[in-house]
């Protein structure tokens, strides 16, 4: 049976006492959940889909990513930028910088839609992202972002968004 450290125990008596402890990782950073099984979207398509994990309700920026940096959005003919190896952002804590950098796009937080898609934080558990139209076949990854890291549906739940 697991046992923790209670506020009137001291640290010599826990560790003298002979007594395994859990080890928890505490982390402020936005993380996925088995919950999201939106694995396959039809080209052509352009709607909602709502996404369950922690640490929401913190973000600072929520990415669109594809796999080297593919125009499946079709942003290019609407004259929106692709950020393309993003590698550092201001918010990160103590300038953090990410490794492998990230392709896509920043999407705008709103609750009207656009047409380069938004996302909405729901609770600190819950958010939908509105997608613009999908315009081409191709792999795209959700990246919300906080001042603790980021999160993607493949390092967190090990899958990630079809277009067929």
């Amino acid at each position: 049976m697991s046992k923790f450290i209670t506020y009137n125990e001291t640290l010599t008596s826990a560790i003298t006492g002979g007594t395994t402890y859990d080890h928890r990782e505490l982390s402020g950073r936005p993380e996925f959940t088995g919950g999201n099984t939106y694995t396959t979207l039809a080209c052509g398509f352009s709607g909602t889909r709502f996404f369950e994990g922690y640490n929401f309700d913190s973000l600072e920026a929520v990415m669109l990513s594809t796999i080297s940096g593919l125009d499946i959005l079709g942003l290019g003919s609407l004259n929106i930028a692709v950020s393309s190896d993003v590698s550092s952002l201001s918010y990160l804590s103590g300038g953090a910088t990410i490794s492998p950098a990230l392709t896509g796009f920043f999407l705008t937080q709103t609750t009207t839609g656009g047409i380069a898609g938004t996302y909405t934080l729901n609770n600190y558990n819950s958010m939908s992202v509105t997608f613009p139209m999908i315009t081409a076949t191709g792999i795209v990854d959700i990246v919300p972002i906080n001042q603790a890291g980021f999160a993607t549906l493949l390092t967190d739940i090990n899958t990630t968004i079809t277009i067929n």
